[in-house]
């Protein structure tokens, strides 16, 4: 069985007593439009929620019930917006559904974006790995150092890489560094070419030019 309205048991009860609108306008000076509103339940036609509730207090004075179930039919029903208006609460809720859907779309798109520049940079990373070429340090001799006929070149680089020196291979540790002796026959401006050659074939490096004094 159908509950009635707010408005339904207002206009019953005006009905029974036999009173019109324009009367009972006159009795309460309420504006016949607002009471038809009322009986209506066209809500968002009257003033704010407190008018509301006044104008319901009025029929219980004039027509002699309780208005507290109506007022509780009221709360039930509507709700109260920022504005001080009455909404029908099934309005709100498909809002509010629309929200959360669009919430947790959101969400989702979050979190699949946050995979995909996961995935994106795992593999940005795997292939810088792959492309660059090995590390490699010169230790000595510093560029532009002045050195003997004797010169040192020292310097690290990868455990399985090879290395070469003005293109004679050099001899690595366990650790990746390395250390040989170049003999240079003649003073002057004498240049070193240390390379460090990868499994993967990529090769780094480093020129350092020095002047021979004997």
């Amino acid at each position: 069985m159908r509950t009635k309205t707010i408005g339904e048991t207002l206009k019953d009860e005006r009905m029974k007593h036999r009173l019109r609108l324009e009367d009972l306008s006159k009795k309460t000076r309420i504006r016949v439009m607002y009471l038809e509103a009322l009986e209506e339940n066209r809500f968002d036609e009257l003033p704010a929620t407190t008018f509301v509730k006044g104008y319901i207090k009025t029929y219980a004075h004039v027509f002699g019930f309780d208005h507290k179930p109506l007022l509780a039919l009221l709360r039930r029903d509507y709700k109260e917006s920022a504005k001080g208006r009455l909404i029908p609460r099934e309005f709100i809720k498909p809002v509010l559904k629309k929200r959360a859907r669009k919430s947790s779309i959101t969400i989702l798109l979050a979190v699949l974006i946050a995979i995909f520049l996961s995935l994106f940079g795992y593999v940005g990373f795997q292939w810088y790995n792959l492309t660059k070429p090995p590390k490699l340090q010169v230790l000595q001799p510093e560029e532009q150092a002045i050195v003997s006929s004797k010169v040192i070149v020292e310097g690290e680089t990868l455990p399985d890489a090879i290395v070469t020196v003005n293109e004679q291979p050099v001899a690595l540790q366990q650790d990746g560094s390395f250390r040989t002796e170049v003999i240079v026959p003649n003073e002057g401006i004498s240049l070193f070419v240390i390379q460090a050659k990868d499994r993967r074939g990529k090769v780094s490096t480093i020129e350092r030019s020095v002047t021979v004094q004997f």
